[in-house]
């Protein structure tokens, strides 16, 4: 599917805002802290669980591979694509935290110093604690099995994820 074609479709889809198809956008948002280097063919940025799901849907019906991008602090080239590049936005900034601490709800948009923050206050902390957690996203952080010199990886910390 040529880039024009692309971008009328995804318009029709998001909202012009969130589909980025010019080669500027596209360079800047496709790179991560690695060497890896990629260019996608467009990005999308996601608010809501109902746009993933059409955006997947979308990619599903015309066989276009994607990739998620959180924060892009991978050092490994996982967030880097020749393809859809769906980027995580405002939407999943979002936290919740119950029983006196002992549950929390972080979207994939929160940073995992952010999210410590906010545990703070209950003598509670995430498990992994990779180098780059100041602007690591917690979607990354778990995508990627992050770890850190503190904890090791999450299997080895703590098994709370749910899904």
């Amino acid at each position: 599917m040529e880039n024009k074609q692309l971008h009328s479709r995804l318009t029709k889809l998001f909202p012009k805002e969130q589909v980025f198809t010019d080669e500027l956008s596209r360079l800047v948002k496709g790179t991560d802290a690695g060497l890896y280097r990629l260019v996608p063919k467009a990005v999308v940025k996601v608010n809501t669980e109902d746009e993933v799901i059409r955006l997947l849907q979308f990619c599903s019906k015309e066989s276009i591979p994607v990739t998620f991008k959180a924060a892009g602090t991978s050092l490994s080239g996982q967030t880097v694509s020749d393809s859809i590049l769906m980027e995580t936005g405002r939407g999943f900034e979002f936290s919740t935290i119950t029983e006196n601490g002992k549950m929390a709800t972080f979207g994939a948009g929160i940073t995992g110093t952010a999210a410590n923050r906010m545990l703070q206050r209950y003598r509670r902390k995430l498990g992994p604690k990779p180098a780059s957690i100041n602007s690591a996203k917690i979607g990354g952080i778990i995508a990627n099995n992050a770890s850190g010199s503190s904890y090791g990886i999450k299997h080895n910390s703590y098994h709370t994820v749910k899904s």
